[in-house]
């Protein structure tokens, strides 16, 4: 049938079958149209509003970060200021040798008759090292007393461990005293410091 016969064909049906077939050929054409256009766009349309509602996702946790991260920066900043501060108290151990002599003039100018001033080796813990100083002296109770006064006021921890007090049997009431000086160095290296010299 050529296409000159069918439109001959169509024009002598009734209307009813005309309007039958004008249904079927628009619900072909329709249904033709939502599976070969409509349909693939729908599904790459779902793929979009997908991954928009990931990004979506994504940009919330990252704005949390981000409030989260400039209190994170505060507090890394009081920690680094009390490090700072706390290591300013702890010497370093090219430190240790002016302490060393700072300990023993303070000795000196309490009026201790010092015998032995002796450093012993470190002894490594957590942070830090502990750094014992064997010191005999002959002194008196005031001059004793005025050694710790001293000893208290200085910038670095200087903590006084074993400690014997034994009378000696002179006119001057004098009495040998054998204490353990304990001085501490800082086993933590200092961090870079923030980018920026920590200025924002």
């Amino acid at each position: 049938m050529t296409l000159q016969d069918a439109v001959a064909w169509l024009t002598d049906q009734p209307k009813s079958t005309k309007v039958a077939l004008g249904v079927v050929l628009v619900t072909v054409i329709l249904g033709g149209g939502y599976f070969l256009l409509i349909s693939p766009a729908r599904s790459v349309v779902d793929a979009l509003r997908t991954k928009r509602d990931s990004l979506q996702s994504e940009v919330t946790q990252n704005r949390a970060l981000a409030a989260n991260l400039a209190g994170f920066r505060q507090e890394a900043a009081v920690l680094r200021r009390r490090l700072d501060a706390l290591r300013e108290r702890l010497p370093s151990e090219k430190e240790i040798p002016p302490l060393y002599r700072t300990l023993s003039n303070l000795a000196f100018q309490s009026g201790l008759s010092v015998s032995v001033f002796q450093p012993r080796e470190p002894q490594p813990k957590d942070f830090f090292a502990e750094v014992p100083i064997t010191v005999n002296a002959e002194v008196g109770y005031h001059q004793l007393g005025s050694f710790f006064e001293r000893l208290a006021r200085l910038p670095r921890i200087v903590n006084v461990g074993d400690f014997k007090l034994t009378g000696i049997n002179r006119p001057n009431g004098s009495m040998q005293a054998e204490m353990t000086l304990l001085t501490y160095t800082s086993r933590v290296e200092p961090g870079p410091p923030p980018a920026g010299g920590g200025k924002r």
